[in-house]
């Protein structure tokens, strides 16, 4: 139950950094600046986190609060780029090359159709 308190926690305050982002950068020439900032900055931050958390400074609760919390709050995709991290550090190119493209294309592939779908719904 801590551990969902932790998450819920952290997710809310990226949720809220990753809403401040948007009302900050917003531009009408580069409407996607907000998205690729909160995005750099979730993978670094994961990354330090990560770090953090195998060097003991960042026990299980700091992690699971500012790593899986936060950093999953104000971003999915530095979730993504750990997870192509760990593949590419084990070695395993092709278990990482396949997860990179599989991610990439069935993430577009259901936005289109979920795009397309809703045009005929709606």
């Amino acid at each position: 139950m801590k551990q969902l308190l932790l998450v819920f926690i952290g997710g809310g305050l990226g949720c809220v950094i990753r809403f401040l982002f948007s009302v900050w950068m917003n531009t009408d020439q580069i409407k996607w600046l907000p998205t690729i900032m909160a995005n750099v900055l979730g993978c670094f931050l994961l990354g330090l986190f990560l770090s953090f958390s195998h060097k003991n400074i960042l026990d299980s609760h700091g992690y699971i609060l500012l790593g899986i919390g936060f950093c999953g709050g104000l971003t999915t995709f530095s979730t993504f780029s750990v997870d192509l991290f760990k593949l590419t550090n084990e070695t395993n190119y092709t278990g990482a090359l396949l997860y990179l493209f599989l991610t990439i294309i069935l993430g577009y592939i259901a936005v289109y159709c979920a795009y397309h779908l809703g045009k005929q719904i709606a």
